[in-house]
Formats: structure tokens, C-alpha cells, sequence
């Protein structure tokens, strides 16, 4: 079975599920499958690899919002890089721990099942 294919499966059922839109469909993903990138909706994906896509577009996020001085505060680039890294682990770790529960709160099926 080709990927698009698993994927209109796997929205299928988290829509099912009663799943919003913006849970099993984020931007960043969108992003990512539109560049190539053949990721599964955040649902089917182990704990590890969501912290890791996370961490990294929050911290980009936060990092640009803290160095150009978006919220009134000058930080400087090494302050804002500390900032952001450790926002981002925090916000990784959430958002991974929110997937990991979810997922076995409502019984999806496994990515290679589908």
C-alpha cells in the first residue's frame, strides 16, 4: 500500500475518532510532506521522533521571536539560543507525551497495520 494511501486511512480514522483537524494534521507536517518528506500524522509516530519534530520547530519559532526582539526584549544570540533550546525541550517533551497518550486513549492502530 503506498503512503498516500495509508495516510488518507489513518486521517480517516483519527476523524473518526472525532480527532480536530488541527490535531491529526498540523502545519509542520503539512510542511514536511510538501517538501518530500514522508511522515506519518503525529498520532502514528513513536514518542522519540515527535519530541525531535517539536523541539525543532518550536525552538526555530521562539529563537526568532527572542533574538529579533519580537517580545520588547533584546536578548542576545546566545541568550536567545539558551532560551529557545530549553523551551523547546519542554514544549518536545509536551507534545510528545500528549501524542503517546491520546493514541492509547483512543485505541488507534498501529502505522504499519493500516
Amino acid at each position: 500500500m503506498s503512503f498516500e494511501d495509508k495516510l488518507m486511512k489513518a486521517h480517516a480514522e483519527l476523524q473518526a475518532q472525532g480527532v480536530w483537524l488541527s490535531n491529526y494534521k498540523p502545519p509542520m507536517f503539512s510542511l514536511l510532506r510538501m517538501l518530500g518528506i514522508k511522515v506519518p500524522p503525529p498520532y502514528y509516530l513513536g514518542f522519540h521522533l515527535n519530541a525531535i519534530i517539536a523541539f525543532w520547530y518550536f525552538a526555530i519559532i521562539i529563537f526568532l521571536v527572542m533574538y529579533f526582539g519580537l517580545l520588547g526584549n533584546q536578548d542576545t544570540l546566545q541568550t536567545a539560543m539558551d532560551k529557545a533550546a530549553v523551551w523547546g525541550v519542554v514544549y518536545g517533551v509536551g507534545m510528545a507525551a500528549f501524542y503517546a497518550i491520546r493514541r492509547r486513549k483512543l485505541q488507534l492502530s498501529d502505522w504499519a497495520s493500516l
